[in-house]
């Protein structure tokens, strides 16, 4: 890290990727300042007049008071993407991309890289329940980094290494359609050093659609072939599992060491996480919120469980992807075997919504779900969805609470001995 950035300001510093950078940076010797819209807000006054140095969250506007503010002063500014491609300078890079799974494998990679003795620091977009932490701090010169689409973020980062776990429609609001996504994809592949390997999936058509116009050496990897004993159920992960496998095999990592890692790894911050019971039924807690992710979400949970003892709980992450991925969710959802399901409103994610989106309400989806037969009902707000959930509780054996916004607190509470309470985990809000 250079000598002049010593002293930073966080803008967001909840945010579950800035964090993971914050404690990094922290850890090699900076001294982080911070704010976030749920910890007092943003003011002026907090950006200190001596920093070196603001980093801000993707969602984080140049109408910002503390960017303003850190103009005003005439101190240097990046955005997360940025600095952690500023981190990776001269670093040995493990870049992973995809619509789905990249944190998982992202943290399985990192967990293996950890047992066989390579010490890496891993940044990664959610906690890693064996770490209680987001990030990891390594010695060794190994960065393995979660890298997102969103906005092209992923093009700041030249890795060594770079997987791809599948590629589907997402960040509309931004993409112009699903041919700018793929492009993107191929950009990121084009950032590879010169020596470096692309890792991709070989059942999702259009990562190879990106490895077949990718001029370097690249490795397939698929579920199939995943034979680990996971302690985390779906095919999807025995998918994750196969990446990570693939890139510790590239790493001179031997597959016995490489199979007992993954078999020890106990997965990440809501993903497919058991929280706790409420009565008799486990409660489930699940970041799933594009259509693929609920697909397989709830694939996983009928396939461990009756689906009819199952019941899914799912509350929309931002109005644009609902609306532009709108069938798709029905069809995720009228596949399942699951019937019971409670839809909760549509979370709104700041400086990301637009008027003409306004017309989308999860009682939309309702509707639609119980056209082709399923048992869905409207909760308003978290505190309707959880009473909704409490009275019928006893009647399943799972319930299972999917989404990316701020449903993760019905789950926390639902799991907690305090009824009707709502308590933040360690980590804060999510930005994606």
């Amino acid at each position: 890290m250079p000598e002049k950035y010593r002293k930073i300001h966080v803008v967001g510093e909840r945010g579950i990727g800035v964090s993971a950078l914050a404690r990094v940076l922290g850890a090699h010797g900076a001294i982080i300042s911070g704010s976030d819209i749920e910890t007092g807000g943003h003011r002026a006054e907090n950006v200190p007049p001596d920093a070196d140095l603001l980093i801000y969250s993707n969602a984080i506007p140049d109408t910002n008071p503390e960017r303003m503010r850190a103009a005003e002063l005439k101190i240097p500014e990046l955005s997360y993407p940025e600095a952690l491609g500023w981190l990776a300078r001269g670093k040995r890079v493990i870049a992973v991309a995809g619509t789905n799974g990249k944190t998982t494998t992202t943290a399985m990679i990192g967990w293996i890289m950890e047992q066989a003795g390579l010490d890496p620091t891993v940044v990664v977009g959610s906690k890693v329940l064996a770490w209680n932490s987001n990030a990891r701090v390594g010695r060794s010169d190994w960065l393995v980094l979660e890298a997102d689409e969103y906005r092209r973020a992923f093009l700041n980062y030249e890795p060594d290494i770079a997987v791809i776990t599948n590629i589907s429609a997402d960040h509309l609001d931004y993409y112009k359609d699903f041919e700018d996504i793929k492009t993107a994809f191929f950009q990121f592949t084009q950032k590879l050093r010169p020596s470096g390997t692309l890792v991709y999936n070989v059942d999702d058509e259009n990562a190879v659609w990106i490895a077949e116009k990718f001029q370097g050496q690249a490795i397939g990897f698929a579920s199939k072939s995943s034979r680990f004993d996971l302690k985390i159920p779906g095919a999807f992960n025995k998918a994750n599992a196969a990446a990570a496998a693939a890139v510790c095999q590239i790493l001179g990592v031997p597959q016995r060491e490489i199979s007992k890692a993954l078999e020890s790894f106990s997965g990440t911050w809501r993903r497919f996480e058991r929280v706790g019971n409420t009565g008799s039924a486990e409660i489930i807690s699940d970041y799933a919120h594009h259509p693929d992710g609920v697909r397989v979400t709830l694939i996983a949970a009928a396939e461990a469980h009756d689906p009819k003892k199952i019941l899914a709980v799912f509350q929309p992450h931002q109005r644009n992807r609902t609306k532009k991925l709108f069938t798709e969710f029905v069809e995720a959802f009228c596949a399942s075997q699951v019937e019971d399901s409670i839809i909760s409103e549509i979370f709104d994610v700041a400086g990301r919504e637009q008027a003409q989106d306004q017309d989308i309400s999860s009682r939309d989806l309702v509707r639609e779900l119980r056209k082709c037969g399923k048992n869905a009902a409207y909760a308003a707000d978290l505190r309707d969805c959880e009473k909704m959930i409490r009275e019928i509780a006893q009647n399943y054996e799972v319930i299972i609470i999917m989404g990316a916004g701020d449903i993760y607190k019905v789950a926390d509470a639902l799991a907690s001995a305090i009824p009707d309470s709502i308590r933040d985990p360690a980590l804060g809000k999510v930005e994606i």
